[in-house]
């Protein structure tokens, strides 16, 4: 890689050296034989790598270093040491520097310092790049919805966006993205520089789950060669999503309440203590509060776990958002699949509407995926919208208007679910009025409202 060098050193002999030598490597270089002249030339040029002298006749290079270290981007900076100056150097390192070298040096030593430096500062300029990329697609307008339930979920992560929560805990059912929402929290706030690191507690057996969350020193088992870090190590600075953290086995729940608490971790194996900063956001579709009734997940890590808690709706309780989500899904597969649907019949409009979802917005998505790949021309096909076990729900009203009528699947159709079903079309019918809904049902607005309650409609 070729870059900008800047030298800062009062020995003009040995910069004309320095700067032969670099520039037979490649790189361009510029001098400076003061810390003055040296941080304007700085501010002025931009460089990549700077070669700084830790003596210099008019400012001590620790004051240069300092300002070198405010530019933005920030340039590698190499010190350059008499003998007898180690300590100092390593207090450079402290500050930020890049690395030492002490002088007299061999050329070949320093190129291959500055080659590293270089490449050193590519990937973090490629990962500063990518971290921006993912702050665009995790914006808190990545959550696609109008309803009443999504914008409470928004207003609620930017409050969290703004503090810095140590412990999150995201429910809902399978699809309704929760793996979205804890993006968002993280893109979103102070962490958004550090790195976003996703477990999946269900996918990995109980004997590497361990191993996987906290690491392994080498030696620690048969198969263990060298050390390995766990993801709270790994993840240190920033984000951890402990995804299906209900999976998680009784014992290893045992040993997660004290590191959550603590942010105190051993490696397996190992004899000591490693201290990590890292937000923790747990994520489960199964009722914990059941589960810790049934002995089946630990209570004290219930309550860790939840000191926020946000409750992702699952679809069928938010058709408001589903022509809006559509209309997203099928310009996204548009430029990911270079096809040119405009058209979205109205068919497929009230299938969706009226279809009950079970798998979500991942369901959704997946369906349009599946129907844009294949539909020809500039209309999505119906014939190519494949929903689960073909179960469309369907509430209308008579031609009198006078009666609800609901046709659904007998193979769906239990007792719980016709109520559900005849609840949410009714309120679908009446713009969600709960009033002139409870008089289409028949019952008072109390028990229309006790209903809702018990089907978590009331979002």
């Amino acid at each position: 890689m070729s870059s900008l060098i800047l030298i800062i050193d009062d020995e003009k002999l040995l910069c004309k050296q320095l700067e032969k030598a670099l520039f037979q490597e490649g790189h361009a270089v510029i001098s400076a034989f003061t810390g003055k002249d040296g941080i304007d030339l700085a501010k002025k040029e931009n460089p990549e790598v700077v070669l700084l002298d830790l003596k210099l006749p008019d400012i001590d290079g620790l004051d240069v270093l300092s300002s070198v270290l405010n530019l933005e981007p920030v340039p590698n900076t190499i010190m350059m040491t008499a003998h007898g100056n180690i300590e100092v150097a390593v207090s450079a390192i402290k500050l930020g520097a890049y690395d030492f070298i002490e002088k007299p040096f061999p050329i070949d030593k320093l190129k291959v310092m500055v080659r590293n430096a270089s490449r050193a500062l590519e990937l973090k300029t490629n990962l500063n790049a990518a971290t921006m990329r993912e702050k665009s697609k995790y914006d808190l307008n990545s959550f696609i919805g109008e309803s009443i339930a999504v914008k409470e979920i928004l207003s609620l992560l930017s409050k969290l966006g703004e503090t810095d929560p140590r412990m999150i805990l995201l429910t809902g059912e399978s699809g309704t993205g929760k793996g979205l929402a804890a993006r968002i929290l993280h893109f979103n706030g102070v962490r958004a520089n550090k790195p976003i690191l996703e477990l999946n507690c269900a996918a990995i057996p109980e004997t590497l789950l361990e191993s996987e969350l906290f690491g392994y020193e080498a030696g620690a088992f048969t198969d263990a060669k060298k050390m390995k870090k766990g993801i709270f190590e790994l993840s240190d600075g920033g984000t951890i999503l402990l995804d299906e953290i209900a999976d998680m086995s009784l014992a290893i729940q045992a040993k997660l309440v004290k590191v959550i608490e603590e942010r105190i971790f051993r490696r397996l194996g190992g004899t000591r203590d490693i201290s990590v900063d890292v937000r923790v956001i747990a994520a489960t579709n199964r009722l914990l509060k059941e589960m810790v009734a049934q002995k089946l997940f630990r209570e004290d890590l219930y309550h860790r776990l939840n000191v926020i808690g946000i409750e992702i709706p699952p679809l069928r309780t938010r058709r408001d958002d589903i022509p809006r989500l559509t209309d997203y899904f099928v310009n996204y597969f548009n430029n990911e699949l270079h096809r040119n649907i405009s058209i979205i019949p109205d068919e497929v409009r009230r299938v969706f509407l009226n279809y009950s979802w079970p798998g979500n917005v991942r369901e959704l998505r997946s369906t349009i995926e599946r129907a844009v790949l294949l539909s020809e021309g500039e209309r999505l096909n119906p014939n190519y919208i494949k929903l689960e076990d073909q179960i469309v729900e369907k509430v209308t009203l008579d031609q009198d208007g006078e009666k609800i009528v609901l046709e659904m699947s007998l193979s769906d159709m239990t007792l719980s679910k016709v109520e559900e079903k005849l609840i949410i079309g009714a309120l679908n019918l009446n713009d969600w009025n709960q009033t002139k809904t409870a008089e289409k049902l028949g019952v008072t607005r109390e028990v229309l409202r006790y209903r809702m309650k018990k089907m978590g409609l009331l979002n």
